[in-house]
């Protein structure tokens, strides 16, 4: 999650110092473990007219904020009766523990969870919202203890050894607000720069029309004859042995519709080489590839953010060599409604392409 605190506040596996007052308890010691599961779907009863909210991995995975009030699937009271789920109270914490593992969220009323869930019923030593803040920073801990070879999973055993530690509960509250407000001016800065680009089109749109009718009739040149266009890298590649560095990359998360995004930013193992092959400069544009639609397409110019910074090979790497070119034009029309039917377009082809062979 891109809302997490830098340093985790739980763990599995080691205690580091604390300040006096504070101490590191098992979760389930002060707060009540509970699970989910799936009424019968072959029983109509259980889910026909149904009224129950069902948290499921359906909601949490186009989650926008920390508490859900409603849910997309509603059994009846029948169904939750007749099985293995419980009606949980306001406040409780649910944690994704397969699929979108790590994912967390409070719930905003009574409702019951799937079994993709586990979740806790919070005690008199431990506040909801900081519970939730300590979930959210052990990000990193729950992708190093998931397993399964298809579908990644965080066993109960491992979630029953989870510690948090525990401040004063004043401390715990002034915590979690402190936390709130973070993520609350990061949704407004995320806001804004949606409302920018916005801006930025419209603008775009008015000073040299729109890219797909060209009603200036602008000349056009392939892309290739005034740019360099390069893939990136590949994960998973046999290393040399020896003279390796560890550099942060870009990945296709990291490249949005306009905009870098750096709140999530991974680093790899690359040689000197890739380094020199690879680097980004200054007035790159990175271009996504990729199947979803979503994903497909979306453009930004790289400033130097970071440096050094390589790219992953389902990013392309578009380098002006013309002067006629400025790079903030070229990822404009790379990212209009033009660039995003061709390569939308060339994506289908090259699956179709596939398909026949």
């Amino acid at each position: 999650m891109s809302d997490a605190p830098a340093t985790p506040v739980t763990t599995a596996l080691r205690l580091p110092p604390h300040p006096r007052g504070w101490s590191w308890r098992l979760l389930d010691e002060v707060a009540r473990p509970e699970s989910g599961h799936t009424p019968s779907r072959r029983i109509p009863g259980y889910w026909d007219g149904g009224s129950v909210p069902w948290l499921s991995l359906g909601d949490i995975r186009f989650l926008e904020g920390k508490r859900i009030f409603d849910t997309r699937e509603h059994p009846t009271m029948d169904g939750i009766d007749h099985s293995s789920a419980r009606l949980l109270p306001k406040n409780t914490v649910a944690l994704c523990r397969t699929a979108s593992v790590g994912k967390v969220v409070v719930l905003g009323r009574e409702m019951a969870t799937s079994q993709d869930f586990v979740a806790w019923v919070c005690g008199p030593q431990l506040d909801p919202d900081y519970l939730y803040w300590a979930l959210v920073a052990s990000q990193r801990l729950f992708d190093r203890e998931k397993q399964g070879s298809t579908h990644k999973t965080i066993y109960m055993p491992t979630i029953e050894r989870f510690r948090v530690l525990l401040p004063p509960l004043a401390e715990q509250r002034r915590i979690a607000e402190i936390l709130d407000r973070a993520a609350d001016l990061r949704r407004k800065r995320r806001e804004s720069v949606q409302l920018a680009e916005k801006l930025a089109q419209a603008t775009f749109l008015h000073m040299f029309g729109d890219p797909i009718t060209n009603p200036m009739r602008w000349p056009t040149v392939r892309l290739d004859t005034v740019t360099d266009i390069a893939s990136g890298i590949t994960k998973g590649r046999k290393l040399p042995e020896g003279g390796t560095v560890v550099v942060a990359y870009m990945r296709v998360a990291n490249v949005q519709d306009g905009h870098i995004s750096l709140d999530d930013v991974k680093t790899i193992e690359v040689s000197h080489e890739e380094i020199r092959r690879y680097r980004l400069l200054e007035g790159d544009v990175l271009l996504t590839e990729g199947g979803d639609p979503d994903k497909l397409g979306r453009g930004a110019v790289w400033h130097g953010e970071i440096d050094p910074c390589i790219h992953q090979n389902h990013i392309f790497r578009v380098r002006c060599v013309s002067p006629r070119l400025l790079p903030e034009f070229a990822s404009a029309v790379l990212g209009s409604e033009l660039g995003k039917r061709y390569f939308l377009r060339a994506a289908k082809q090259t699956t179709e392409s596939h398909r026949s062979t």
